[in-house]
């Protein structure tokens, strides 16, 4: 029998915490349809944003899930995935995070692997590579079990928590980014002491602020990167304008989504979309897309097939 996943985007890298801390978000999501057969793989892509991914699945984070898949079974499956795309890849939104952790969640319950959540987040973070070069697992982590999500990403070890109804968040997808792999080529292989103790700190403050709705100290511990969006943020002319229009609209705080080149800011209340257009266009901004959702204490989750199963 065939399972149809809805998996979350998330926004990972959240302010100071490259790597470390993500969160779900109720929209946008993909829809992932996953069969198991005795034939070769078939992978289909449908949807707003499917024209982004490559034509060979084997170049996108599905093929590595698939093959960690097959080892740990011990069998040569087939499989049919169809991903309907509502995230849009690389935008910062953990777009290809989002499949993978859908495809691993769904091949562990067909193939009745018995994987706990933090095996799943090692095997979900492999299909990242394709993305990134390397295994990150702060998105994959977020989509899979919703919430604001601290890991490490030495070694696997995750701390889930809700985060509270009352934020909001307002995401402006503009402008354009290099391959993921190719921003994170950008950032130092090493920091000071210094700025090492500024981010451990802002980091610990900004779960702090999350979990307790303390205003003063999110924004500024979203804000308080030292190490990774001074350098990430040069690369986007429109970093500038959209974060003071977000501000000037009433966010706590705004940060880069991922490594961009999508900004978000937080809110403590149903930001207008009307004032946040306006200013938009009074900082310069023609072509953007805005997007307001709430953080998602939902991860991964089965929905009926519908559409999906075509």
């Amino acid at each position: 029998m065939p399972i149809c996943i809805r998996s979350p985007a998330s926004i990972a890298n959240l302010g100071p915490g490259f790597d470390v801390l993500s969160l779900a978000i109720q929209e946008p999501y993909d829809d992932v349809y996953v069969e198991l057969s005795r034939g070769d793989d078939r992978v289909d892509f449908m949807g707003d944003y499917s024209h982004y991914l490559p034509n060979d699945y084997r170049a996108t984070t599905l093929y590595p899930v698939i093959e960690e898949f097959r080892r740990i079974a011990g069998i040569d499956f087939g499989v049919h995935i169809v991903v309907k795309k509502g995230i849009k890849p690389a935008s910062g939104l953990g777009s290809s995070g989002a499949d993978a952790a859908a495809l691993a969640y769904a091949l562990n319950k067909l193939l009745n692997a018995g994987l706990d959540y933090k095996s799943l987040i090692r095997v979900a973070a492999l299909g990242e590579i394709a993305a990134a070069g390397t295994p990150h697992m702060d998105n994959v982590a977020a989509s899979l079990l919703g919430g604001l999500v601290i890991i490490n990403p030495v070694t696997g070890d995750f701390v889930r928590v809700d985060v509270p109804s009352n934020y909001w968040l307002s995401i402006v997808i503009a402008g354009n980014k290099p391959s993921t792999k190719e921003m994170r080529k950008l950032l130092p292989s090493a920091v000071d002491m210094t700025s090492l103790k500024n981010n451990s700190a802002y980091a610990s403050m900004l779960v702090y602020s999350l979990i307790t709705g303390d205003r003063n100290v999110l924004g500024k511990a979203l804000m308080g990167d030292a190490v990774v969006e001074p350098v990430r943020a040069k690369l986007y002319p429109h970093y500038d304008a959209v974060k003071e229009a977000l501000l000037k609209a009433g966010a706590i705080g705004v940060a880069l989504a991922g490594a961009g080149p999508s900004l978000f800011g937080i809110f403590d209340f149903e930001p207008s979309r009307e004032d946040i257009n306006n200013l938009l266009r009074n900082h310069g901004l023609r072509d953007y897309t805005l997007i307001i959702t709430r953080p998602s204490n939902v991860g991964v989750h089965e929905i009926p097939c519908g559409d999906l199963n075509a």
